[in-house]
């Protein structure tokens, strides 16, 4: 029996970036409350923030008409620092320190300042241009 690979639906809208902001919580969470390491393709998409489908979206078509505004900016730049919190959380996992890793979901100011201030640029993104982004 073959494997087929798992293929990410991509992200055409601020609600499809949210769902996915969404899921690497609770993906982290899980592996961190099950005591179980992250797939490689996880920790590669933790790793490399510009292969991950947020940052694909934020490059594609439906965001070129924003690349200049202050609203956009602050999608990318709060992207990335989720994507060093995240590192830190999945480099835990990934040795085991499985505690250490859900304390830091749970408590960390500088985990929930990026993940908070993620979303909050993602929302503020679809105000200044609700249609075309969700077309």
């Amino acid at each position: 029996m073959s494997c087929t690979p798992f293929i990410a639906k991509p992200i055409l809208t601020t609600r499809d970036a949210i769902a996915s902001h969404v899921r690497w919580k609770i993906t982290l969470l899980t592996a961190a409350r099950m005591h179980e390491p992250l797939s490689d393709r996880a920790t590669h998409s933790v790793q490399y923030p510009d292969e991950c489908a947020i940052r694909r979206w934020l490059l594609s078509q439906y965001t070129l008409h924003l690349r200049q505004t202050p609203e956009y900016l602050s999608v990318v730049r709060w992207h990335q620092e989720f994507h060093r919190q995240m590192l830190v959380i999945a480099n835990l996992i990934n040795v085991g320190k499985f505690a250490a890793a859900e304390h830091l979901l749970n408590t960390s100011e500088t985990f929930q300042a990026a993940s908070n201030s993620l979303a909050n640029a993602i929302v503020a993104l679809d105000r200044i241009s609700p249609v075309s982004l969700a077309s």
